[in-house]
């Protein structure tokens, strides 16, 4: 009742706004006095006639500020469903009845088959009691990637739920990476990465940022599905490879459903498409279980992107601008020495919308700030794959190709000096070597 008291609160207070303002399309002048509870919100403000002190009102920022303050009802639920208002506890409601309704609802509006089945619901069960703590998380990162992902999907035609793959993939950390060498939101290694169009060389690695690695992502699922034409096959394809797929259906007699093939797929793989299963369910339905977004990142909104050509370096931005160089580096993982490479090429800049014009203002000042210090930029050429021989070392090997010990291991995620015969290196080899 006191939520619906406030509401009726603010339309009278319209209705008062109106007896005197004069309307004029979208926006309403009202004459107001110094002291005015209306001069909180100037910011949003656009003055009309200083002279008689009338202002036009941004009824949008109103609206969202008066809620803010006031906790009316949004049509954006993530607003209301906060933690400690009673709605729901952690592992409430994780019967299967409840969750085969829900699920059922989903799988109306969503291309996936997204019916209940006894195997999803396991790993909704123990996602729904024991990673509770990390959805919120998930929750909290959302805002700054799922607008972003469901652009890009729904240009591509792609169903919207394949936005929670990333959750899955990375956990929305675009600097996350896999003992095998995955990289990103999309956990690309780095030859299928190559082959969908993406840059990695020693200044930039594309699968880090989130632009171009949900397009490449968008490319590649794509594939996998016109491959297979199920997108729970598609699924286990992104995650093990069409070969492992291809073999798992073929000792399964040939059978055309995944549920049936699954049994057969490798042992880390099988649970792959119900977790993904559990986190579309619980991403959607994280209130009615006592799950809500904690640690919230800003807006995808709230970042604009510019183009600048280099070399730029982070300390450079951060020495006369108002970000530090940690946040520079938050908002472009894709810039491996915290420098954007050049000159002759211009490249992407993720910065805050609001200080766009002071970085726009201030880059002649961060260009003459210690230039001395920017390296040279020389970029390495593409790599070459290495199978190791019987009698191999990291050391003979380096030398061969005229690197150092510690860029083979850094290129290949080694942890020691040891080496299989048969294991494939990458190298970023010096071509007069070659």
């Amino acid at each position: 009742m006191k939520g619906l008291a406030t509401c009726l609160s603010w339309v009278l207070g319209l209705r008062c706004l109106f007896s005197f303002g004069q309307v004029e399309g979208d926006t309403l002048a009202v004459p107001v006095s110094p002291d005015s509870s209306l001069h909180v919100a100037l910011d949003t403000l656009t003055t009309l006639d200083t002279a008689s002190l009338d202002i036009v009102v941004d009824w949008e920022a109103q609206w969202a500020e008066w809620c803010a303050t006031a906790h009316c009802v949004s049509s954006d639920t993530s607003l209301w469903n906060v933690p400690d208002v009673g709605l729901a506890h952690v592992g409430d409601h994780l019967d299967s009845a409840y969750v085969a309704q829900r699920l059922a609802a989903l799988n109306v509006l969503s291309e996936l088959d997204l019916r209940w089945n006894p195997v999803a619901h396991r790993r909704i069960v123990t996602y729904g009691k024991r990673r509770t703590h990390h959805l919120g998380t998930m929750l909290g990162r959302s805002a700054m990637y799922f607008p972003l992902f469901e652009e890009v999907l729904a240009r591509e035609g792609l169903p919207l739920e394949l936005k929670y793959l990333s959750v899955v993939e990375s956990g929305l950390n675009p600097e996350a990476r896999s003992p095998a060498g995955a990289r990103g939101l999309w956990q690309f290694m780095y030859y299928t990465a190559k082959a969908e169009g993406l840059r990695i060389d020693g200044y930039v690695d594309e699968r880090k940022d989130p632009l171009l690695a949900t397009e490449a992502a968008c490319r590649h699922l794509r594939r996998l599905h016109r491959m297979y034409g199920d997108w729970y096959f598609a699924l286990a394809a992104y995650n093990a490879g069409p070969g492992n797929v291809n073999k798992a259906i073929r000792r399964s007699g040939g059978k055309t459903n995944y549920w049936e093939v699954r049994p057969f797929l490798p042992k880390e793989t099988r649970d792959y498409v119900p977790n993904f299963i559990a986190v579309v369910y619980l991403m959607e339905h994280h209130a009615d279980h006592g799950i809500f977004p904690q640690k919230a990142l800003p807006g995808a909104m709230s970042v604009d992107t510019l183009m600048v050509e280099g070399p730029l370096r982070f300390d450079q931005m951060a020495a006369v601008t108002s970000l530090s160089e940690a946040e520079v580096a938050a908002l472009n993982p894709m810039y491996r020495l915290k420098i954007v490479p050049g000159p002759g090429e211009r490249f992407a800049l993720r910065w805050p919308v609001e200080k766009v014009a002071e970085f726009l203002g201030e880059e002649q000042a961060m260009r003459a700030h210690k230039p001395d210090l920017t390296p040279t930029i020389k970029y390495e050429p593409e790599p070459v794959v290495y199978r190791v021989k019987s009698g191999d070392v990291l050391g003979t090997i380096a030398r061969k190709h005229g690197v150092k010990v510690s860029q083979l291991k850094a290129w290949n995620d080694l942890k020691s000096t040891t080496i299989r015969v048969g294991q494939r290196l990458i190298i970023h080899a010096d071509p007069n070597t070659l």
